[in-house]
C-alpha cells in the first residue's frame, strides 16, 4: 500500500516541477499500480489547484507574516476557539 501512495506522490511532484515532462507513461504507470482513472484524474485535480493558488499567492507578494490562522469566522478575539458557533 505505501508503494502506492508513493507512486501518486511522484506523479504529483513531477506534474508540479516539470509540468512539460509529463508523458503518457506517467499515467500507465499509475494504472500498472492500481490506480484507476477517477484517482489519477483526482491526483491531477488537487495538485492543478495547489499548484495554481500557490503561484497566484507567491506572484503576488502575499504574505501571512502577522496574519493569525485557524480562526473561526464568527469568533476571531478567541484564537483557541476552532468552533464555527
Amino acid at each position: 500500500m505505501e508503494a502506492l501512495y508513493r507512486d501518486g506522490l511522484f506523479y504529483a511532484q513531477k506534474l508540479t516541477v516539470s509540468p512539460a515532462t509529463m508523458i503518457e507513461v506517467d499515467v500507465a504507470a499509475l494504472r500498472e499500480e492500481g490506480w484507476d482513472d477517477g484517482q489519477i484524474l483526482e491526483i491531477n485535480h488537487v495538485t492543478a489547484c495547489f499548484t495554481y493558488a500557490n503561484r497566484t499567492v507567491l506572484g503576488l507578494g502575499c504574505s501571512l507574516k502577522g496574519d493569525v490562522l485557524g480562526l473561526s469566522p464568527n469568533n476571531s478575539d478567541d484564537p483557541d476557539d476552532w468552533g464555527h458557533k
